[in-house]
């Protein structure tokens, strides 16, 4: 089983620009997770199974922007999140 924490965090083009304080949504740790050849993804108290190469992704760029695999997930979390049905699990 291999682990690794993933500090997610919004794209910005200047360090001038205003970032929202870290208890943001768009500020987080998620966990990329590999075990026996299956691949999972763990953030805001939502685990998600995903592919090898979002699994690359994730851990190589975990910057929030247009077209970036961490806001796809981000945004599959949120679904899920907001979703009537979820229950928690």
């Amino acid at each position: 089983m291999n682990i690794q924490l993933i500090h997610i965090e919004q794209l910005t083009k200047s360090p001038h620009i205003f970032k929202p304080p870290h208890s943001s949504d768009y500020q987080y740790i998620g966990i990329a997770i590999e075990d026996q050849g299956f691949h999972y993804y763990w953030a805001r108290g939502i685990s998600l199974r995903i592919t090898e190469q979002e699994y690359q992704y994730i851990k190589s760029n975990p910057k929030l922007y247009y077209f970036s695999t961490a806001l796809k997930l981000h945004l599959k979390i949120d679904r899920h999140l907001h979703s009537e049905a979820f229950d928690g699990l």
